[in-house]
C-alpha cells in the first residue's frame, strides 16, 4: 500500500482543553524525541505516564465518550480526536465502542499505546502470515485474545501486535485512549477480512475533525 503523505498543519491542534492532557503530551514529545531510534524504549518510558492519565477520571468530557452512528468504522464507533501535532507525527484520540460492537480487523502502521479508560473489552490480536505479494489478499493467524479492564494498556510496535479487533463486552460503551505516532484517522491503513482472507485500504477519519486530504484523488494499491 502506498502510504498517504500528510501535509503539515499550520499549528498543533487541541480539541480538548485539559491540563492533564497538555502535560501528558509535553512528556510524550520529550520522551519520543529522545528515543527516536528505539521505540521499544519510547513505549516503556511512556507507559507509567499513560497509566497516570488513565487513572484520572475527570479530564475527558462526556462529549468525547459518545458513540457515533455515522462512524466510518461502522457499529456506531466514535473516534474523537483530542490532539494532533502540527507535523502529523503524533495524535491522541478516544475510541468509543457501543456494547456488543466490534471494530473491523485493522492495523495502525505506527508505534503507540492504547489504554482502556472505561468499560470492558475483548481484544483479538492477529499476525499476518502471507507474503503480502498478492493484491487484496491477506492471511491472518490469531496470536492472542485478551480480556481488558479499565487501566489495562497494550503496546503497538509494528509489526508486533499491530493488527487487532476490539469488542466491547460491558453493558455500557467502552472508551479507550489512543496515543499513536501518526495522524491515525487520516492515514490510509489496512482493514482485514479474515473470513475471506482479503484486505482493503481504509481511512477511519475522526468523528469531530476533518482530514484535509479527504478530497485528494489518490491511487492506493493494497498489498
Amino acid at each position: 500500500m502506498t502510504h498517504t503523505i500528510l501535509e503539515p498543519l499550520s499549528e498543533d491542534q487541541w480539541f480538548l482543553e485539559s491540563q492533564e492532557l497538555r502535560s501528558f503530551v509535553a512528556t510524550v514529545r520529550e520522551i519520543s524525541a529522545s528515543t527516536v531510534d528505539d521505540r521499544t524504549q519510547t513505549l516503556a518510558r511512556l507507559e507509567p505516564y499513560f497509566q497516570e492519565l488513565l487513572a484520572q477520571q475527570e479530564w475527558l468530557p462526556e462529549k468525547f465518550a459518545q458513540v457515533n452512528p455515522e462512524s466510518r468504522m461502522g457499529g456506531g464507533i466514535g473516534q474523537w480526536l483530542l490532539y494532533r501535532a502540527k507535523d502529523r507525527s503524533l495524535s491522541v484520540f478516544s475510541l468509543v465502542i457501543p456494547p456488543g460492537s466490534t471494530t473491523p480487523v485493522h492495523d495502525h502502521l505506527t508505534w503507540g499505546l492504547i489504554g482502556l479508560y472505561k468499560g470492558n473489552q475483548e481484544e483479538t490480536v492477529y499476525r499476518r502470515v502471507d507474503s503480502g505479494d498478492a493484491e487484496g489478499h491477506a492471511q491472518l493467524q490469531v496470536t492472542e485474545v485478551r480480556l481488558l479492564q479499565p487501566g489495562d494498556i497494550y503496546r503497538l510496535l509494528p509489526s508486533d501486535g499491530d493488527i487487532h479487533a476490539v469488542k466491547t463486552t460491558s453493558q455500557s460503551a467502552s472508551v479507550s485512549i489512543h496515543l499513536l505516532g501518526n495522524d491515525t484517522g487520516c492515514v490510509w491503513r489496512h482493514q482485514f477480512i479474515p473470513e475471506s482472507q482479503s484486505v482493503k485500504c481504509f481511512r477511519s477519519g475522526y468523528s469531530n475533525a476533518p482530514c484535509q486530504e479527504e478530497e485528494e484523488k489518490e491511487y492506493v494499491q493494497v498489498r
